[in-house]
């Protein structure tokens, strides 16, 4: 400050340093991956496992129960559905003990577990290798592994050896927890019951091509292609509620999905971040989210949620994924706070004290 009040020269530079460094800074941390934050290498001799298992699912009629687990602490950790396949007819689910509410889904935007778009995705993320025969409750599987860059085990498929079925599949969280398993008890092959009151749901209009995802871009819809360096845009709808457009993005790395539903408009005054039709905190195990998110929400078999407004839009994620995938997808977003390159800087010069 100069004897007449105003900044001195020297200040400009100096601001002008800063904002340098911070640059580089933000660069740097986008450009330094850690030791498994890169796509890892390796003869992914299990694909062929595991693309016979997503024809199988096509072809092979048969009953069981889908047990789903998630990590511990979770709410409702345990769900079983009662399951019937029937090819080119469709899949029949209900709760055990509740056959009477049955769903049949026909036709889908949802992603299957071994659809080809997932398979490709868990192909460059991972390095995907045959792990042998093992006993899965009694029967027979092949197992692959999905293995990261830095060796450890992020994901295992269990497929049967007779039949050619998932029969089971864990996702595991960078610490090698359990975030999420999913087996096939019961097994009885052929056609089961059929429910009589059949409901099904349609899938959300068309897929959005790459243009119409790119004019929505243009008109402030925040779609990108990525939300991480391993969580890819593997389907994208659209349809309208109430009037407005939304918007549903399905990311993935090839084991996990996240879902992210994007709308114009507002929350109402209302609206409680500590509220999230049940959900309760997961903790310290949605580390890396800001404040102005809260926490990512924990709900069924490890599902987490999180939901807020930036920039004139609703933010929903869903996700079947372990804690920390959830959080990076979420951080990946519009926050609260304001979003892009600017607003970063300005909350780095704030944080070193220049504003």
């Amino acid at each position: 400050m100069n004897a007449e009040g105003h900044p001195s020269a020297r200040s400009t530079p100096v601001i002008l340093l800063v904002v340098a460094l911070l640059c580089a800074l933000l660069l740097t941390a986008a450009a330094c991956p850690g030791a498994a934050a890169v796509p890892a290498e390796g003869s992914d001799n299990g694909m062929p496992v595991l693309r016979s298992a997503a024809a199988a699912e096509d072809e092979v009629a048969y009953s069981a129960v889908r047990e789903m687990t998630g990590p511990e602490g979770a709410q409702d950790r345990e769900v079983r559905v009662r399951v019937v396949n029937r090819p080119g007819e469709g899949m029949a689910l209900a709760p055990v003990g509740d056959e009477e509410s049955a769903l049949v889904v026909r036709s889908s935007s949802a992603l299957e577990s071994l659809d080809e778009r997932l398979l490709s995705m868990l192909q460059d993320t991972y390095s995907v290798m045959d792990a042998g025969v093992a006993d899965l409750g009694g029967r027979e599987t092949r197992v692959v592994e999905a293995e990261r860059a830095d060796g450890t085990v992020a994901g295992r498929f269990w497929v049967d050896t007779g039949t050619g079925l998932l029969l089971g599949r864990t996702v595991y969280g960078a610490p090698g927890e359990p975030a999420l398993s999913v087996r096939l008890t019961g097994l009885v092959l052929g056609e089961g019951p059929w429910p009589d009151g059949e409901t099904g749901d349609l899938p959300w209009g068309d897929a959005l091509t790459g243009a119409e995802r790119a004019d929505l871009r243009g008109r402030g819809w925040h779609l990108p292609e990525y939300l991480a360096w391993n969580l890819r845009l593997v389907d994208a709808r659209s349809t309208r509620h109430a009037e407005r457009r939304v918007v549903h993005a399905v990311y993935s790395d090839g084991l996990s999905q996240v879902s992210v539903f994007t709308q114009r408009g507002k929350l109402d005054a209302e609206h409680s971040p500590t509220l999230r039709n049940g959900y309760v905190g997961t903790g310290t195990g949605g580390g890396g989210v800001t404040t102005q998110h809260d926490t990512i929400f924990g709900g069924d078999t490890g599902q987490y949620q999180s939901m807020w407004q930036a920039d004139g839009f609703v933010y929903t994620v869903l996700a079947d994924a372990p804690a920390g995938l959830a959080s990076s997808a979420v951080t990946a977003l519009p926050d609260p706070g304001g979003s892009g390159f600017w607003a970063r800087v300005r909350r780095g010069l704030a944080r070193l004290g220049f504003l």
